[in-house]
């Protein structure tokens, strides 16, 4: 019962107030309904439909910037990222070729192409790249047996390439044969060696034709 009393005693407060209200307002009763809800809302702490909608779409408006400047945000960091990407790329490349191409020798400076393989004294012989630096510079008596082998390599059959001294035998002191043990073809053909020859003495012969004819004319053909 008390309850009950309480909730009917504030029901008339209410209605009180509002009659109130209406008669101060010059007996209209739709400003009166405003001010009461305005009343009634402010002593609760809430607020208004229009009020919800003004704070929803500022809410909206925020977001929808917000989400803009990200994205914008996010396409600025991706074309960094890639530029950073294309940019250690170009790098790499870059230190590829220097590392692969090396610094230029004289020859190549100056446009001169050496010949990697030719034919002396009847027979082909692979030349390395070391010959070009003591060509003209040191003579054939003041180089050693292991220098010579390593920069003339081979010898090889003129006809069918292969190698005239067998891969078991010694190198410096072995025979180099007349005929070919491939192909049976005379690499001699023309006299120019005294026979029996090792290989050793056949390639300081040809080393000392190379330097006679670099000394002459300052390349070989």
């Amino acid at each position: 019962m008390e309850l009950i009393a309480s909730v009917s005693g504030v029901i008339v407060l209410v209605l009180a107030y509002a009659l109130w209200v209406w008669w101060k307002d010059g007996r209209t009763w739709l400003p009166c309904s405003h001010r009461v809800r305005r009343r009634l809302r402010s002593a609760l702490g809430v607020v208004s439909r229009d009020e919800m909608r003004e704070l929803e779409t500022y809410v909206q408006d925020r977001q929808q910037e917000w989400e803009a400047r990200v994205t914008t945000l996010e396409a600025t960091v991706k074309f960094s990222n890639q530029l950073q990407y294309v940019s250690k790329e170009i790098e790499r490349r870059v230190t590829q070729l220097e590392l692969s191409e090396g610094p230029p020798t004289l020859s190549e400076a100056v446009g001169i192409q050496h010949p990697r393989s030719l034919i002396r004294l009847g027979v082909r012989l692979t030349l390395s790249d070391a010959l070009w630096a003591h060509l003209g510079a040191e003579s054939v008596d003041e180089m050693g047996d292991d220098l010579i082998d390593s920069l003339v390599q081979g010898p090889f059959c003129p006809v069918c390439l292969k190698g005239l001294v067998g891969r078991r035998q010694d190198r410096k002191s072995a025979t180099v044969p007349e005929l070919c043990r491939h192909c049976g073809v005379s690499w001699d053909s023309q006299g120019v060696v005294e026979h029996p020859i090792s290989s050793i003495d056949l390639k300081r012969r040809v080393y000392e034709q190379l330097d006679r004819e670099y000394r002459a004319g300052g390349g070989l053909y």
